[in-house]
């Protein structure tokens, strides 16, 4: 298990993410991508495509840039008033203890909802599972959504499962609604098609050559230490821990 130092007493919210390891090819790539690692410690220099100014990228990066390089199992919440981050952590690393390390399918950057994203080529099971077990678990220490919250999400067009699951889990696309995805984009509906199709071929030449499979093998708890800031990893829990 890695924790990192600068765990904050309190916290505006929490996230469990899959974060490949701080070491891989993988957390590199997406470090150059974004301009900054899962962690939180390093800040890299933003590389925009050919013809893309400095602005206009970090426009484009925002979103993703802001919530980290990841791919979400329960999404960012926040603690119930009755939790610490010692409960959360421990809980973090018994549900790690419940499942085996194992090997994604094909990731491909694809179009997504409007934005781009690292997408698997096809279902996992064991991923399926692990997510779900993930949202169930972590249940308990989610504070109920204010209606601010869920009128922001109703805004999104929901679906009447969507809505239902928003209300019960804190989150509209669990369980079927669920899709592994690693953001690369903010909405790219202010493009060109001809910028789209540019910033779909710089995306797919920064990911194609990495090795594949990527190994699922941890648990990544992030922390939003106070509202609009960047989201950064604390801990970092292997698959099979159990606590002792």
């Amino acid at each position: 298990m890695t924790e990192s130092a600068l765990v904050p007493l309190t916290a505006h919210r929490w996230a469990l993410y899959f974060a490949p390891a701080a070491d891989s090819p993988w957390a590199r790539a997406g470090a150059c991508w974004l301009g900054r690692d899962a962690d939180g410690i390093s800040i890299v220099p933003l590389q925009p495509p050919s013809g893309w100014g400095i602005a206009q990228w970090s426009h484009v990066l925002s979103a993703p840039r802001r919530y980290g390089w990841h791919a979400t199992l329960r999404a960012p919440w926040r603690l119930a008033a009755e939790y610490t981050w010692s409960d959360l952590s421990h809980a973090v690393l018994d549900l790690a203890g419940e499942f085996t390390a194992f090997e994604l399918p094909v990731l491909r950057v694809q179009p997504l909802a409007g934005f781009l994203a690292l997408c698997l080529t096809q279902r996992c099971e064991p991923l399926e599972r692990l997510a779900g077990r993930c949202v169930a678990a972590l249940q308990p220490f989610a504070a109920p959504l204010t209606s601010a919250e869920i009128e922001r999400y109703r805004n999104q067009g929901l679906s009447e499962r969507q809505h239902v699951q928003l209300c019960r889990w804190g989150y509209p696309y669990v369980w079927d609604d669920y899709r592994f995805h690693m953001t690369l984009t903010d909405r790219l509906d202010s493009l060109s098609p001809e910028q789209r199709a540019g910033l779909l071929s710089h995306a797919q030449a920064c990911f194609d050559g990495l090795p594949q499979p990527v190994c699922f093998d941890a648990l990544s708890l992030f922390v939003e230490p106070e509202a609009g800031a960047a989201l950064r990893r604390v801990l970092r829990v292997p698959l099979g821990v159990r606590s002792k």
